[in-house]
C-alpha cells in the first residue's frame, strides 16, 4: 500500500508527464501487433516497457516505483500470476470484446497505453486523495 505522505500533487504531475513521454518517445506496439506475437515476444514488450516506466518513476518516487514493480511481479498466494499482469490481461480481453462489437480498433490502441491505464487505475485514486 502506498502511504499518503509519499503521494503528492507533484508525484501525480510526474506520472502524467511520464505517460505523455512514453506515448511520444516509446516505439508503441498496437494491441493487434501484440496479439500476433509469440508469448516470449509479448513478455519482452511488457517487461521492457515496465522496466523503463519504473526506472523513470524511481528518480522522483522510489516508493511508488517499488509498489508498481511489486504489483507486476509478486504472485499472490493462490494466484497464477501477479495482480498487475492479471489486470492487464483483463483489459486486453475487454478490448478484444469491444473490437468484436466494432467499438474498438486494435490497430490504434497501444499496449503501452493499456499498461499505463491499469497503473493509473491502481495508483491514481490514492494520488488523488492528496
Amino acid at each position: 500500500m502506498i502511504h499518503a505522505n509519499l503521494l503528492t500533487g507533484e508525484t501525480m504531475k510526474y506520472l502524467a508527464a511520464l505517460i505523455l513521454l512514453f506515448a511520444t518517445m516509446a516505439r508503441a506496439t498496437s494491441v493487434r501487433d501484440y496479439e500476433s506475437k509469440t508469448i516470449h515476444e509479448r513478455t519482452e514488450i511488457v517487461s521492457n516497457f515496465l522496466d523503463k516506466m519504473i526506472a523513470d518513476i524511481r528518480v522522483n518516487n522510489p516508493q511508488l516505483a517499488s509498489e508498481i514493480h511489486d504489483w507486476f511481479n509478486d504472485v499472490p498466494a493462490g494466484k497464477p500470476i501477479p495482480e498487475g499482469l492479471e489486470k492487464f490481461e483483463i483489459e486486453l480481453g475487454a478490448l478484444d470484446m469491444r473490437a468484436k462489437e466494432g467499438r474498438a480498433d486494435l490497430s490504434k490502441v497501444q499496449v503501452e497505453g493499456v499498461i499505463v491505464y491499469v497503473v493509473k487505475q491502481k495508483f491514481a485514486p490514492q494520488l488523488a486523495k492528496q
